[in-house]
């Protein structure tokens, strides 16, 4: 009976505020920074409100409207709520006040349900352009509330000439501080934009970054690559010069010089012989034909006889 009366008073009090209301403001809610930011806009731009108070209240719960202390008699026109919205599956009603001075303007009022009416903001980048690629640096905040860590994809949007190409980067769903992003296989003298946004899988609608381009230098290359070139030129003209000297002395006789060999060792060498070989064939040949000496009878003489005076064999 109680639960009953409870919702009752709740469906009342919106239709009461939704009747007083007016259809004078919009009033929209976005993930900026990851901060819960709620903005407004007037529709009618003649009446110019001097500052704003904005409540809220959650709807399963029996309380009482509760007016933020840092959006209060504002001036600006948005309000911070990320250290009031600590739930994300619960239904906020606001509602804003405009004053000029003590006279109430507008009131306006707005029901959320931050996992479907939750806009994206995109986050903030810079963009570094190097010789062989562009460095892409994502800003994260330091320390993200556990309650805003919602399931994002983060899209990096390449864009060059009429072609688009879209880079998914894998992040945590706690991601904190920079993360960067490289950008490679690119064309020179070409301009080249990128677009940083997120993708919610319960959000049809992007908030797409304002692009940053760089325009490609032609034939840029990077300082290793050009070394290396000089390096394979220098390397190159040695060759040709080491070459150029050696077929010069080989034309003027210095080195690879041609020895007329004798026709006999010619043939030797030939026929497999050996240098050697082929020397002591030829030495043999010419040495002179010397006569074997006979065998003849040599006389034994006695041991008293002068033998170094006496011929031992007679002359033939």
């Amino acid at each position: 009976m109680l639960l009953s009366w409870n919702a009752s008073a709740i469906r009342s009090l919106i239709l009461f505020l939704m009747d007083y209301a007016n259809d004078s403001c919009t009033i929209k809610i976005s993930l900026r920074n990851f901060r819960s930011i709620v903005s407004w806009e007037l529709k009618n731009h003649s009446v110019v409100p001097t500052h704003y108070t904005l409540t809220y209240t959650i709807m399963s719960k029996l309380e009482d409207m509760k007016t933020v202390k840092n959006c209060e008699n504002t001036t600006r026109s948005f309000c911070d709520l990320t250290d009031q919205w600590k739930r994300e599956y619960e239904l906020y009603l606001v509602n804003l006040e405009g004053f000029s001075g003590n006279t109430t303007l507008i009131t306006c009022t707005h029901n959320f349900w931050l996992p479907m009416d939750m806009s994206f903001e995109p986050p903030e980048f810079e963009i570094v352009d190097f010789t062989s690629h562009i460095n892409v640096t994502v800003k994260f905040p330091s320390v993200v509330e556990e309650e805003l860590q919602y399931d994002l994809s983060l899209v990096i949007e390449e864009q060059s000439e009429k072609i688009v190409k879209k880079h998914k980067p894998e992040i945590k769903r706690n991601m904190t501080g920079n993360f960067t992003y490289v950008i490679d296989k690119l064309i020179p003298n070409t301009n080249y934009c990128v677009s940083v946004y997120f993708v919610s899988k319960d959000q049809e609608t992007v908030i797409k970054s304002p692009l940053k381009c760089t325009l490609r230098q032609p034939c840029q290359e990077s300082e290793s690559a050009e070394s290396a070139k000089v390096g394979g030129m220098i390397t190159m003209f040695f060759i040709a010069l080491v070459l150029t000297s050696l077929v010069t002395l080989k034309r003027t006789g210095y080195i690879c010089l041609r020895i007329s060999l004798p026709r006999a060792l010619q043939q030797g060498l030939a026929k497999g012989w050996s240098a050697v070989a082929v020397h002591r064939r030829d030495h043999s040949a010419l040495q002179p034909q010397t006569p074997e000496l006979k065998q003849s009878s040599c006389l034994s003489l006695p041991s008293s006889w002068d033998y170094r005076r006496a011929s031992l064999c007679p002359n033939d």
